[in-house]
Parts: structure tokens; sequence; C-alpha cells
């Protein structure tokens, strides 16, 4: 990851017109998890879209954006897992593809249990595989996708990784391998899970100049994601959680 390719992604982003209007339905889930005025951090913000988003979409938020890429439009440089942000000080810290690519998401859970107050909220959106999206993430993707690494170490064993490498089967294989037991430990109450459809995203061809999606029928296309939702944990491409802070301690 560097600046230059979040520039390109920005680039990307102002001439695909449909790519807003895409991601805008992922970030209002997303958004529809905080309270009103509620404290937030995004964490992993990247190329900006989700901060810029959330101030254009929900005013009474007081939010902040960080990234480990040092970019003119986010608030501060940070490592997600750890964070120079004071204990119980939020009350949502958000994350749009960002797990997948962690080295160690215990420490990023840890952070986020630390900088949160009881029943703060943790809401991420992550790539969700599917048998719809496991040959598309598997062989068409630039990321990996392995079905049967350890979620909570999934880059063990591979020197030299860079930030914005990543594997679309850690954030499944975390949702399905991970006891409420263990959750609970963390410091969190067991996820809640959405799986969301993704054609529209699909046939926009992403972050490059192509596209399969003229913006006459995006309209459309979205509509068809929004029927197509409660077959979405066989078709889906993307899955929305939420983890809510225990209001105790017995966890430490």
């Amino acid at each position: 990851m560097s600046l230059a390719r979040l520039e390109e992604h920005r680039r990307v982003w102002n001439r695909k017109r449909a790519l807003a209007r895409i991601y805008g339905v992922w970030f209002n889930r997303l958004l529809a998890e905080l309270r009103a005025d509620s404290r937030v951090l995004e964490v992993g913000a990247g190329p900006g879209f989700l901060s810029d988003y959330a101030r254009r979409h929900r005013a009474d938020l007081r939010l902040w954006s960080c990234d480990l890429i040092a970019a003119p439009w986010n608030d501060f440089t940070a490592n997600g897992e750890s964070l120079p942000i004071r204990t119980a000080s939020l009350d949502g810290v958000l994350a749009f593809d960002v797990i997948h690519h962690l080295a160690d998401p215990a420490a990023f859970f840890g952070e986020c249990r630390r900088v949160l107050v009881s029943r703060g909220r943790v809401v991420v959106v992550e790539p969700w595989v599917t048998p719809f999206s496991f040959p598309i993430y598997k062989w068409i993707h630039r990321e990996g996708c392995h079905c049967d690494l350890d979620p909570w170490r999934p880059f063990a064993g591979v020197a030299g990784k860079t930030p914005f490498e990543g594997d679309a089967g850690v954030f499944k294989g975390m949702i399905r391998r991970t006891s409420d037991a263990h959750w609970r430990r963390l410091g969190f109450e067991p996820p809640l899970l959405t799986p969301l459809s993704g054609f529209a995203y699909l046939l926009s061809l992403g972050f490059i100049d192509h596209t399969l999606l003229p913006d006459r029928l995006t309209t459309l296309l979205i509509a068809v994601d929004r029927r197509l939702e409660s077959l979405a944990r066989c078709l889906g491409m993307r899955a929305m959680a939420v983890w809510i802070r225990s209001g105790d301690d017995s966890s430490e």
C-alpha cells in the first residue's frame, strides 16, 4: 500500500460514478448501527470514502479517520493494532475491508475493547466467502482466499507482509470458527452478522478503469441486490458484522 495507490483509487472513484452509489448502500448499513452523537473512529480509512460519506450524511457523528498511510484527507496516521486513543473514549469503531488485512486481529479487537465505552460498537464490512463468491475471490481477485487458514494468525510464516496483502477467507473463518466464549473473553458479545449482496459491485469491476455496469443501470442493479439479500448467505460477496463491547470487565 502507498499514497500513490490510494490516490489512484480516488481517481477511479471520481471517474466511475456508480462506485459511490454502490458503496453508499453499504456505508448506510454501517452508519445505521451508530447512535446519534456518537464519537467514532474509522480505522484503515485508506482513500477516505467512508469518512467523507459519513460527514455528509451523518453530521451528528463526531468522527475521526486514520490509516497506516499518511494521507491529507484522513485525520491522523495509526495502526489499528495500536491506537493512540484514550481508554473508554469512543462509542464506535468502523472498519471497511480491514480485518482481512490484519496480521494480528486479536490485537485489533483488544484495542477496540480498550478505546470503547461499555456497550460501544465495532462495525465492519468484509469480504464474505459463499458458493458464488469463492471462485471470484480465489481465482479472479488480486488477494488470496484460503478457507483453511487460522483466522487469528492468518499470515503466520509470511515474510515481509505488506499492509495491503489480505485474504478473503479470514473473516468468514473468524465468524464461523470463533466460539461465543472466545468473543466474551475478548470483551465482546458474539457478533451480529448480515450477509450483503454485491452483484452491482461485481459488474462495476471495482477500482479499475473498465466497467460492465453502465451508469443508467446502476439503480436497477442496486435494487436487484436488495431483492436478493435474503439469498446473500449463498450468493453474497460481503457481510457486515457488529460487536458490542461487554458491559463488565470479567474478560480481563
